[in-house]
């Protein structure tokens, strides 16, 4: 029934052991054998590249295998198939979100984004998207809720929107594991992991999210909505500075006591050079840019401390963060500016999510939250966050020891500044 139900773009919510891999992989399959097209390419996309080594790669393989003409490359992932009746092949790719800037260039005639409440939602709307363009390739993104994170703006967005197709398929109502197995989950799980796990429920809160509270606060309070860019403030900014990760930039400016975050920006794999042309690019009028600690190293390239490297391409006004004693200390200092703050929902769409998505990583031997932040797509938006936050604080505090009075907060009103 649901191969038969699917439209050109997709989102399906599946709980686990629902089989979802299974029907991906077939789908994909069956589409690029009958692919019309001269030398059909598919893509099966997972949170991490190992996780699709790990869970589809020998699933492919077993599902293809008395097929004639396949040809494996193990080390890339990459099958074919070759297809006669058409003098080509069909491609398939298994792929992670995790890098995922490396995928761009590639053609698509279909995707399956796996799991895609974990993934970087950048992926689809930077690189896959466009892959899918020029030969009108379809797509389905199949996962479990991870709270009302970006799959459920996804899947609310899709259901108003012409040849997309969702779909909830609960345990409670698919049949496929057995009751009393899910009577033993439920009595083993908190309420709110099983709603999430088993009844596909986004309104069960993002398990060891660290910010889950103040952002939906901020939502509910109406601070995630248009925040423009004001001519009479100067712009900071604050980063997160990665080598082989994402490079991420909060720009805010400091209106009342509120902060408004106006815009952000991330990448990967460029140089320090490319982040300042954006900068300057922006048009904005800076008056502090705050980096953290790690900008103190240097780089493998040039030898030169990045500081260095960032102060002779023109940048100025730079303040170095100093690195805080415990990351809880950060944590707690960055939930107390989302307080005061406000979010453009549009420019700081990937912040936003980085911040809903910031979580603690789960300790499969003492089956608990740990106190290490989980590193992955979302960690790098939240530590640049963390560089604003803790940074700011402290400089006020200097102010405060030079005997510069700390104004209360007050109720602020972002229509009357």
């Amino acid at each position: 029934m649901l191969h038969r139900s699917l439209l050109r773009f997709n989102v399906i919510i599946l709980h686990r052991r629902a089989g979802k891999t299974v029907f991906s992989i077939n789908e994909m399959v069956d589409q690029g054998l009958n692919c019309k097209l001269k030398n059909p390419q598919y893509a099966y996309i997972a949170p991490t590249y190992g996780q699709a080594k790990k869970v589809v790669w020998e699933m492919l393989r077993e599902y293809t295998e008395n097929y004639p003409g396949v040809e494996v490359n193990i080390s890339e992932l990459k099958m074919t198939i070759q297809r006669p009746w058409m003098k080509d092949k069909v491609t398939f790719f298994l792929l992670g979100a995790e890098k995922y800037d490396s995928h761009r260039g590639i053609y698509l005639d279909g995707v399956i984004l796996d799991e895609f409440a974990t993934c970087d939602p950048a992926i689809w709307s930077k690189v896959i998207r466009p892959a899918l363009s020029d030969r009108k390739g379809w797509a389905i993104f199949i996962s479990t809720p991870c709270g009302r994170n970006h799959l459920f703006d996804l899947f609310t967005r899709a259901q108003t929107l012409d040849d997309w197709y969702t779909a909830v398929f609960p345990a409670s109502e698919t049949g496929i594991i057995d009751p009393d197995e899910l009577d033993a989950a439920k009595q083993s799980m908190s309420e709110s992991e099983y709603a999430q796990e088993f009844e596909c429920s986004f309104e069960a809160a993002l398990q060891g999210a660290y910010f889950n509270e103040a952002m939906n606060t901020a939502q509910k309070s109406g601070r995630i909505t248009k925040v423009p860019y004001q001519t009479g403030h100067n712009v900071y900014t604050s980063f997160d500075l990665g080598v082989n990760d994402q490079t991420c930039i909060w720009f805010f400016q400091k209106v009342g006591m509120a902060f408004h975050f106006i815009d952000y920006y991330s990448n990967s794999d460029k140089g320090l050079e490319h982040y300042v042309k954006v900068l300057n690019e922006k048009g904005y009028t800076y008056t502090r840019h705050y980096l953290p600690h790690d900008v103190n190293a240097r780089e493998i390239s040039t030898g030169k401390e990045r500081i260095m490297t960032l102060k002779n391409l023109g940048l100025k006004d730079l303040y170095v963060v100093p690195k805080t004693k415990n990351r809880a200390d950060g944590i707690n200092a960055s939930r107390i500016a989302i307080s005061r703050s406000y979010f453009d929902e549009i420019n700081c769409a990937g912040g936003i999510d980085a911040l809903k998505n910031y979580s603690r990583a789960w300790d499969a031997k003492e089956k608990v939250y740990s106190n290490v932040p989980l590193h992955n797509w979302a960690s790098h938006g939240a530590d640049a966050f963390r560089t604003f936050a803790t940074g700011f604080r402290d400089e006020f505090d200097m102010f405060k020891m030079r005997g510069l009075q700390r104004q209360a907060e007050t109720d602020y009103n972002i229509l009357e500044a």
